[in-house]
């Protein structure tokens, strides 16, 4: 069955590796933008750009139902968090870098996880109603990790692995973003209608490096979830998954 699945945290053109990946392995994808009209990007139509405000919950609302406006219903969502894009964004020490860095590194994540949520769970409970058959939904937190001011402090070799380092504003963010992450997957891991997936790449692996690889990796992953007799345990959802690991059938692993 064709799978819906929604990338968000990075706007096209900084996704589009990743869409690419998700895309070639038979996926609709719906990918982001702050400023452009919602429009198809593939002629097959299996890519769409929709807009999103991620300073409005509203807006968060709107891009999900859109996601099904397109495809009929959306059965993944992915929540990408990239040290190293968000570094060369916020870098430098200004009050405009923080509040625009916590409206972005934080509040964005977090209305969109609710909107994604609800709509999983009423989705479950109008099929289950209709006794319609569908496997749990998806939702994953994405962690890309790159070395931190604090890194380099510690080791100074670093300072030259990435162009930018994660100052203040980021790092505090992807620590907000992890413990969010890892508290979603403690409260819903043991609900019926969704499956929850915490994965992390290293700016310095070869996964890290490539985000189209990357892409096919995690679709890899969850089309594995998929095909398992039974959900996701709860200790299976509540451990970060390194880039590249098999699945949870123990399948589909490469460029460890």
């Amino acid at each position: 069955m064709e799978k819906t699945i929604l990338i968000a945290g990075k706007d096209l053109p900084d996704i589009m590796d990743f869409s690419d990946g998700a895309l070639m392995t038979g996926r609709n994808v719906v990918t982001t933008s702050s400023t452009a009209v919602h429009s198809k990007q593939a002629a097959d139509g299996g890519a769409v750009t929709a807009s999103w405000n991620k300073t409005s919950p509203v807006s968060a609302r709107t891009l999900v139902l859109e996601c099904e406006n397109y495809f009929r219903r959306l059965d993944e969502a992915v929540f990408v968090f990239d040290e190293a894009y968000f570094a060369e964004k916020f870098d430098g020490m200004s009050h405009e870098n923080c509040s625009r860095g916590t409206d972005e590194m934080i509040l964005s994540y977090q209305y969109l996880a609710q909107e994604v949520l609800n709509r999983f769970e009423k989705r479950f409970s109008i099929n289950h109603a209709s006794d319609e058959a569908l496997k749990p939904a998806k939702i994953v937190f994405l962690l890309k990790t790159s070395p931190s001011e604090f890194d380099i402090f510690k080791n100074n070799s670093l300072r030259n692995s990435v162009p930018f380092a994660a100052g203040p504003f980021v790092s505090a963010a992807a620590s907000s973003f992890e413990g969010f992450a890892e508290n979603i997957a403690a409260m819903f891991s043991g609900r019926d209608y969704i499956n929850v997936v915490l994965a992390k790449a290293d700016v310095s692996t070869e996964l890290g490096k490539n985000d189209k690889a990357l892409a096919s990796w995690l679709c890899g992953y969850l089309d594995e979830v998929d095909n398992l007799k039974t959900k996701l345990t709860a200790k299976q959802s509540t451990v970060w998954v390194k880039a590249g690991a098999k699945g949870p059938g123990g399948g589909f692993g490469f460029l460890k």
